[in-house]
């Protein structure tokens, strides 16, 4: 329809143009402006300055979103891992993501990301604008078998800048195994906001940071992990476990 629009103005213009008289070169215009503007509400679902800390994707807390996070499956140069090798060889893992149907970030997208979507509206300077993504590993499993793992550590590339000038920042080889303890403001007996810093459970290491202009989709860079074993005491069956991201506005994260 918008197009249709446009094209009927533009030969109705031209019409218009042919049946003009010529104008005089002593003609004099007079011009005067106006003003345009809009105005957008932010979501106000939440008070800002709370945390999400339930880990389903999509979950939604003052205006903040976690919209999709990478999943690892670990290999040695993309085969089965060997026993022989357990204790003795790192094993890799690119993240598995998919960029949420109705993202906006464009070049942001990649295989691997971790997907924000802020709608809080904050500007750059605005308390608790901009936010930190925490991640946290849990045991890997195969039943009651527990795999005997000395570190996993991840890695997050940085995204790209968006209109706004706005970027999550990535961090490097940051160890998210069993990581269930951050320093926050606000801790758990402690306000939102509150200077005073407080200890609280189950955030994981900070992985990536959102500045104050990080409004709207972003995304960060590429994903990936490395996964260390104490030993080769290990069953040749499939180990299993979760990874747990928050996603916490700056007013209350400490990082």
């Amino acid at each position: 329809m918008m197009k249709q629009f446009l094209m009927s103005v533009a030969v109705l213009g031209a019409a218009v143009t042919l049946a003009a008289p010529a104008v005089n070169a002593d003609a004099t215009f007079a011009g005067k402006t106006g003003t345009t503007d809009v105005t957008f509400q932010g979501d106000t679902t939440t008070t800002p300055g709370k945390d999400d800390k339930d880990p389903d994707n999509g979950a939604t807390v003052g205006g903040l979103t976690l919209t999709a996070v990478p999943s690892f499956t670990f290999t040695d140069a993309g085969a089965t891992p060997k026993i022989t090798e357990a204790s003795t060889k790192v094993l890799t893992a690119n993240g598995v993501s998919t960029k949420p149907s109705d993202d906006t970030t464009g070049t942001n997208n990649t295989s691997s990301s971790i997907y924000v979507r802020d709608t809080r509206g904050l500007t750059a300077d605005a308390a608790g604008a901009g936010y930190s993504i925490y991640a946290s590993a849990s045991q890997l499993k195969a039943g009651d078998q527990v795999l005997p793992v000395a570190s996993l550590n991840m890695t997050v590339a940085d995204g790209t800048a968006n209109s706004n000038g706005g970027l999550i920042t990535g961090k490097s080889a940051v160890s998210v195994y069993q990581a269930n303890n951050s320093v926050l403001k606000g801790g758990t007996a402690k306000t939102a906001g509150d200077a005073t810093l407080g200890t609280v459970a189950g955030y994981g290491n900070l992985i990536a940071k959102g500045d104050g202009k990080t409004n709207g989709d972003n995304a960060t860079g590429a994903v990936s992990a490395e996964l260390n074993l104490s030993s080769n005491a290990v069953q040749a069956q499939k180990y299993t476990g979760t990874m747990y991201y928050t996603l916490v506005d700056s007013a209350t994260s400490a990082n």
